[in-house]
């Protein structure tokens, strides 16, 4: 064999076995990804953990909602004095009314004015009452409309009847001692006719007709 031939054939053989190992190089090496610069690489999504709390809602009353008793009522068993037919003297009858906030002598005042079959009327007719109060000592004052004197029939009689069908009624209660009578807001003399009326008025067992 010529020298010529051996140095191509070992040239050959140098070129595949070079050729070979490159091939190998570039079929092994791995390709990786590198994240751009600047970016968070990305989490897989998981469900955030919360932990349940109890809360417990207390919706307040409207003002207007809360129920307040503004009138308070009370059955209360009431002794009225009516003058008989004759106004010679005055009967007892007894009554279960209901009174509201303690204002038993404004319904004391209200059964007045309907008296029970054959006794009279001791009220002149349009007489209001207009306010009541009882003092410490057990004095009740009343004031009376102007209709109580305009009203009034007359006669000394249906005075004592009128004035003390009032008082006596009144003074069933056990805080009342006596009663003071005002028109209009003022004290008279003789509110009716005789019977002075500037001073309280005492009970008048003597006017009770007794059962």
């Amino acid at each position: 064999m010529s020298r010529h031939r051996c140095t191509t054939l070992f040239t050959t053989i140098v070129t595949i076995l070079l050729a070979g190992v490159f091939m190998t190089g570039c079929g092994s090496s791995k390709t990786s990804t590198i994240a751009p610069s600047g970016t968070t690489p990305k989490v897989a999504d998981t469900a955030p953990t919360t932990t349940p709390t109890t809360s417990t809602s207390v919706t307040p009353t409207p003002a207007d909602q809360v129920t307040h008793s503004d009138a308070t009522q009370e059955s209360v068993k009431l002794t009225l004095y009516f003058p008989n037919a004759d106004a010679s003297g005055l009967i007892a009858t007894e009554r279960t009314v209901a009174v509201k906030n303690k204002e038993v002598i404004k319904a004391m005042f209200k059964e007045l004015e309907t008296p029970p079959s054959g006794l009279e009327k001791p009220l002149p007719k349009g007489t209001t009452l207009l306010s009541a109060t009882v003092s410490a000592d057990g004095v009740a004052t009343l004031d009376l409309s102007s209709e109580f004197q305009k009203n009034f029939g007359g006669g000394s009689a249906g005075e004592q009847m009128t004035m003390y069908s009032i008082v006596d009624t009144l003074t069933t209660l056990p805080n009342v001692k006596s009663v003071q009578f005002l028109l209009n807001g003022k004290k008279m003399d003789g509110m009716l006719e005789s019977i002075e009326s500037s001073k309280p008025l005492k009970r008048n067992e003597s006017l009770i007709i007794k059962k």
